[in-house]
């Protein structure tokens, strides 16, 4: 937390002496996980996690204009990964979760799944350095940026949403675990970022915001066995208004 109070008091007094522009910026994220070995006793909970998923993060975007070319952009917000668990052709008596009873239902009707979703929810702080490329883009109204920064994450809830397929648990195909979900995860996370945006001036202080970003960890996601760390890709969308 010390690191996120620091960030904001220095981005504060730089901000007094350049062109401030603020918006708003949304990353829908593709989640990419790797396990480390997994120790015996969890062999039959988490060696079958996807590799793959997908959830949202929402920022404020503070930019600071240094010059024609170089900014700096300060941007808090919320963000959330996902780690997928998918358990098929689940039979009479078999468990999804220890948290949960065992499957009661006598139904062949159709394949039995559960999507066991472990979802990390942060509040922190992007900080990122972006530099405009001297490219021709072919209307003078558009440019291209590249950049990159550290994202400093602080955790807020983690939790388990499993969703049941072909059958219900205590008449519901929805439940969330928020007790013993099975993994303890990292209280602070830390990310190393690189991103590419094309900035579109709609009006004189109202730009458009497209691009993209990959995300690397710095800290694992898990602080137990198994270790997993989360990769990500994002896209940007936002828009920001200069001040």
């Amino acid at each position: 937390m010390r690191i996120i109070v620091i960030c904001f008091a220095f981005f504060y007094a730089s901000f007094s002496i350049a062109q401030v522009s603020v918006g708003i910026i949304a990353e829908p994220t593709l989640n990419l996980s790797s396990i480390g070995t997994l120790p015996s006793s969890q062999s039959d909970s988490l060696k079958s996690l996807r590799s793959h998923d997908y959830s949202l993060g929402l920022g404020i975007k503070i930019r600071n204009q240094i010059d024609r070319y170089n900014s700096i952009t300060f941007i808090p917000g919320y963000t959330q990964t996902n780690l997928l668990l998918v358990k098929e052709d689940l039979q009479f008596l078999d468990v999804i979760h220890p948290q949960l009873p065992e499957v009661r239902d006598f139904g062949q009707t159709a394949e039995k799944k559960a999507y066991l979703r472990y979802r990390q929810k942060y509040i922190g702080t992007q900080i990122l350095y972006a530099k405009r490329l001297q490219v021709n883009t072919g209307d003078a109204k558009l440019t291209v940026e590249l950049g990159g920064g550290l994202g400093a994450y602080y955790l807020l809830q983690d939790d388990i949403r499993v969703r049941t397929e072909a059958f219900a648990i205590n008449n519901d195909y929805t439940q969330i675990i928020r007790d013993s979900t099975g993994i303890e995860v990292q209280p602070f996370l830390f990310n190393g970022i690189l991103t590419g945006d094309m900035n579109y001036k709609i009006l004189p202080d109202l730009i458009l915001i497209g691009g993209f970003k990959l995300t690397l960890p710095v800290t694992i996601t898990t602080i137990s066995e198994p270790t997993i760390r989360l990769y990500n890709a994002s896209l940007r969308l936002g828009l920001r208004h200069i001040l």
